[in-house]
């Protein structure tokens, strides 16, 4: 794959401001966000949910507030409040939060930023994936995990057994490759104590083979 410059001009930081009750804005269908690919499914299905899937680092400040719009805008319509109930899914998660035991949730170093959104999106069909100025169509494949992208999302809010608001994946769109992958297995080697190599004896081939 030719290399490319990317065709977007990085938005200028400003503060994220929060919607407001009684908000004017046009509802939206979904959105194009600019993020960082993590961990991406998108070849296979993730045998955890049976989707396609990825994790999706977002910097941006323009994106962090469209994402932002989207679930608030869910939450309007499926519990009348532009806020989660309590006890709801909160499909926008910090990527230095923690889990119950005090772990990073979200190790590879990537994910060390201040003022960002990790999203988790879904879908039960492969995405359509493209790539450079002309958009051309290109493998899932050539999707890997610390790309940038720009993806088109959209949510939904579910009310049953559980209740909060989640994130569907649509079409994305590659415009640069990362410099370094976040995939799984990758990242956290650096973390893992090592045994001593010199006390390692290892058994002829031909013995194992006898």
């Amino acid at each position: 794959m030719a290399t490319f410059k990317s065709s977007l001009t990085p938005a200028t930081k400003k503060p994220v401001t929060k919607a407001v009750e009684g908000s004017t804005g046009a509802k939206l269908a979904g959105a194009e966000i600019t993020c960082i690919i993590a961990y991406p499914n998108l070849v296979e299905k993730d045998p955890q949910s049976d989707k396609f899937a990825a994790l999706m680092l977002v910097t941006d400040p323009e994106s962090q507030q469209t994402l932002r719009d989207l679930v608030e805008q869910s939450c309007m319509e499926t519990f009348r409040s532009l806020e989660l109930p309590a006890g709801a899914h909160d499909p926008l998660r910090d990527p230095n939060e923690r889990n119950p035991a005090g772990e990073l949730a979200f190790k590879h170093p990537a994910f060390r930023v201040d003022d960002g959104l990790v999203i988790r999106a879904k879908t039960g069909y492969q995405p359509t994936c493209v790539w450079g100025p002309s958009e051309t169509v290109i493998d899932a494949s050539e999707i890997n995990g610390g790309d940038e992208c720009v993806v088109q999302v959209s949510t939904y809010g579910y009310n049953n057994q559980s209740k909060g608001v989640a994130f569907s994946l649509g079409r994305i769109w590659l415009i640069n490759k990362g410099d370094q992958k976040i995939e799984r297995g990758t990242g956290a080697s650096a973390n893992v104590r090592k045994i001593d190599r010199s006390r390692l004896r290892f058994t002829e081939k031909a013995a194992l083979e006898a």
